[in-house]
Protein backbone atom coordinates (compact mmCIF):
# COMPACT_ATOMS: atom_id res chain seq x y z
CA UNK A 1 0.00 0.00 0.00
CA UNK A 2 1.13 3.44 -0.18
CA UNK A 3 -0.63 6.68 0.15
CA UNK A 4 -2.42 8.21 -2.96
CA UNK A 5 -3.99 10.64 -1.65
CA UNK A 6 -7.96 11.50 -0.44
CA UNK A 7 -9.13 11.50 -3.74
CA UNK A 8 -7.47 8.20 -4.40
CA UNK A 9 -8.91 6.92 -0.73
CA UNK A 10 -12.50 7.80 -1.77
CA UNK A 11 -12.14 6.16 -5.09
CA UNK A 12 -11.23 2.90 -3.26
CA UNK A 13 -14.92 2.96 -1.75
CA UNK A 14 -16.64 3.25 -5.39
CA UNK A 15 -18.11 -0.78 -5.70
CA UNK A 16 -19.16 -0.19 -1.67
CA UNK A 17 -21.17 2.92 -2.57
CA UNK A 18 -22.57 2.45 -6.06
CA UNK A 19 -24.77 4.72 -7.37
CA UNK A 20 -26.05 6.48 -4.17
CA UNK A 21 -25.03 9.74 -2.61
CA UNK A 22 -22.20 9.22 0.72
CA UNK A 23 -20.90 10.89 3.17
CA UNK A 24 -16.88 11.43 4.12
CA UNK A 25 -16.57 11.81 7.38
CA UNK A 26 -12.68 13.27 8.25
CA UNK A 27 -10.29 11.35 10.53
CA UNK A 28 -8.89 13.82 12.15
CA UNK A 29 -12.32 15.80 13.26
CA UNK A 30 -14.17 15.02 15.89
CA UNK A 31 -17.78 17.52 16.07
CA UNK A 32 -19.72 18.21 19.20
CA UNK A 33 -23.12 18.81 17.97
CA UNK A 34 -26.31 18.51 18.88
CA UNK A 35 -28.02 18.44 15.23
CA UNK A 36 -25.29 15.84 13.99
CA UNK A 37 -23.18 17.48 11.35
CA UNK A 38 -23.79 14.96 8.59
CA UNK A 39 -27.23 15.35 9.04
CA UNK A 40 -26.84 18.93 8.46
CA UNK A 41 -25.17 18.55 5.80
CA UNK A 42 -27.39 15.65 4.19
CA UNK A 43 -30.57 17.96 4.67
CA UNK A 44 -28.69 20.58 2.17
CA UNK A 45 -28.11 17.43 0.19
CA UNK A 46 -31.43 16.89 -0.25
CA UNK A 47 -32.90 20.48 -0.86
CA UNK A 48 -29.68 21.42 -3.52
CA UNK A 49 -29.51 18.16 -5.04
CA UNK A 50 -25.72 18.63 -5.10
CA UNK A 51 -22.58 17.96 -3.22
CA UNK A 52 -22.22 19.52 0.19
CA UNK A 53 -19.21 20.20 2.40
CA UNK A 54 -19.09 21.40 6.47
CA UNK A 55 -17.35 24.74 6.60
CA UNK A 56 -16.33 26.94 9.58
CA UNK A 57 -14.19 30.22 9.48
CA UNK A 58 -10.97 29.69 10.82
CA UNK A 59 -8.52 32.53 11.92
CA UNK A 60 -6.94 33.85 8.33
CA UNK A 61 -3.38 32.73 9.59
CA UNK A 62 -4.98 29.39 10.03
CA UNK A 63 -6.34 28.84 6.15
CA UNK A 64 -2.78 27.74 5.13
CA UNK A 65 -3.43 24.44 7.47
CA UNK A 66 -7.06 23.92 5.28
CA UNK A 67 -8.62 24.95 2.00
CA UNK A 68 -9.96 28.25 1.11
CA UNK A 69 -13.25 28.76 -0.90
CA UNK A 70 -15.31 31.31 -2.78
CA UNK A 71 -18.47 31.33 -1.83
CA UNK A 72 -21.60 33.07 -1.84
CA UNK A 73 -24.40 33.27 0.40
CA UNK A 74 -27.96 31.24 -0.82
CA UNK A 75 -29.78 31.29 2.31
CA UNK A 76 -28.94 31.06 6.44
CA UNK A 77 -25.64 29.41 6.86
CA UNK A 78 -25.56 27.73 3.52
CA UNK A 79 -23.62 29.04 0.74
CA UNK A 80 -22.61 28.35 -3.29
CA UNK A 81 -19.30 27.46 -3.59
CA UNK A 82 -17.53 28.81 -6.90
CA UNK A 83 -13.77 28.02 -6.26
CA UNK A 84 -11.45 26.82 -3.73
CA UNK A 85 -7.89 26.01 -3.00
CA UNK A 86 -5.92 23.73 -0.73
CA UNK A 87 -3.26 24.97 1.79
CA UNK A 88 -2.97 28.74 -0.13
CA UNK A 89 -0.80 30.78 0.77
CA UNK A 90 -1.98 33.94 2.78
CA UNK A 91 -1.72 35.89 -0.71
CA UNK A 92 -4.52 33.50 -2.36
CA UNK A 93 -6.85 33.39 0.69
CA UNK A 94 -10.39 33.32 -1.08
CA UNK A 95 -12.52 33.86 2.33
CA UNK A 96 -11.79 32.20 5.81
CA UNK A 97 -14.18 29.21 5.03
CA UNK A 98 -12.34 26.15 5.49
CA UNK A 99 -14.00 22.13 4.78
CA UNK A 100 -13.52 20.75 8.23
CA UNK A 101 -14.80 17.40 9.03
CA UNK A 102 -17.46 16.47 6.62
CA UNK A 103 -18.54 16.01 3.02
CA UNK A 104 -21.48 14.84 1.15
CA UNK A 105 -21.23 13.76 -2.56
CA UNK A 106 -23.01 12.86 -5.15
CA UNK A 107 -21.87 9.21 -6.84
CA UNK A 108 -20.42 11.43 -9.79
CA UNK A 109 -17.67 12.44 -7.75
CA UNK A 110 -16.22 9.09 -8.60
CA UNK A 111 -16.04 9.58 -12.46
CA UNK A 112 -14.97 13.17 -11.82
CA UNK A 113 -11.99 11.31 -9.67
CA UNK A 114 -11.00 9.16 -12.09
CA UNK A 115 -10.16 12.34 -14.33
CA UNK A 116 -8.64 14.54 -12.12
CA UNK A 117 -4.62 14.77 -12.80
CA UNK A 118 -2.35 12.91 -10.26
CA UNK A 119 0.08 16.07 -8.62
CA UNK A 120 3.09 15.49 -10.24
CA UNK A 121 4.73 16.56 -7.09
CA UNK A 122 3.62 14.45 -4.28
CA UNK A 123 1.93 11.30 -6.66
CA UNK A 124 -1.41 12.30 -4.62
CA UNK A 125 -4.79 12.70 -6.36
CA UNK A 126 -6.09 15.58 -4.41
CA UNK A 127 -10.04 15.85 -3.80
CA UNK A 128 -10.07 19.23 -3.36
CA UNK A 129 -9.55 19.31 -7.28
CA UNK A 130 -11.92 16.56 -8.00
CA UNK A 131 -14.52 19.35 -6.02
CA UNK A 132 -13.75 22.08 -7.51
CA UNK A 133 -14.67 20.45 -10.89
CA UNK A 134 -18.00 18.85 -9.30
CA UNK A 135 -18.54 22.53 -8.13
CA UNK A 136 -17.90 23.64 -11.66
CA UNK A 137 -19.87 21.14 -13.33
CA UNK A 138 -23.01 20.67 -11.23
CA UNK A 139 -22.88 22.84 -8.32
CA UNK A 140 -21.47 22.32 -4.69
CA UNK A 141 -22.77 23.66 -1.66
CA UNK A 142 -21.23 24.62 1.06
CA UNK A 143 -22.77 24.83 4.84
CA UNK A 144 -21.54 26.43 7.73
CA UNK A 145 -22.44 24.06 10.20
CA UNK A 146 -23.20 24.00 14.03
CA UNK A 147 -21.03 22.60 16.33
CA UNK A 148 -17.73 22.27 17.84
CA UNK A 149 -15.33 20.88 16.25
CA UNK A 150 -11.76 19.71 17.42
CA UNK A 151 -8.80 19.08 15.69
CA UNK A 152 -7.63 15.66 16.40
CA UNK A 153 -4.44 16.27 14.38
CA UNK A 154 -2.81 17.90 17.25
CA UNK A 155 -1.98 17.44 20.66
CA UNK A 156 -3.52 20.58 22.27
CA UNK A 157 -7.38 19.42 19.82
CA UNK A 158 -7.14 16.28 21.24
CA UNK A 159 -6.73 17.78 25.40
CA UNK A 160 -9.40 20.41 24.33
CA UNK A 161 -12.13 17.57 23.22
CA UNK A 162 -11.28 15.38 25.76
CA UNK A 163 -11.50 17.79 28.30
CA UNK A 164 -14.72 19.66 26.81
CA UNK A 165 -16.60 16.89 26.11
CA UNK A 166 -15.64 15.33 29.71
CA UNK A 167 -16.83 18.57 31.42
CA UNK A 168 -20.20 18.57 30.19
CA UNK A 169 -20.58 14.29 29.91
CA UNK A 170 -23.40 13.19 32.09
CA UNK A 171 -21.90 10.46 33.78
CA UNK A 172 -18.92 11.59 34.67
CA UNK A 173 -19.24 15.27 34.06
CA UNK A 174 -19.33 16.22 37.85
CA UNK A 175 -16.67 13.63 39.02
CA UNK A 176 -13.83 15.18 36.08
CA UNK A 177 -15.38 18.77 37.16
CA UNK A 178 -13.97 18.48 40.67
CA UNK A 179 -11.00 16.31 39.68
Amino acid sequence: YEPKGLGHAILCGKSFVGDEPFAILYGDDVIDAEYPVTKQLTDVYEKFGNGVVGVQEVPREDVPKYCTLDVTPLEKNVMQVHDMLEKPSLSEIMSCYSILGRVVMPPEIFGIIEQTPVDKKSGEVYFTDSMVTLAKQSGLTAVDFVGTRYDMGNKLGIMKANCEVALTHPEIGADFKAY
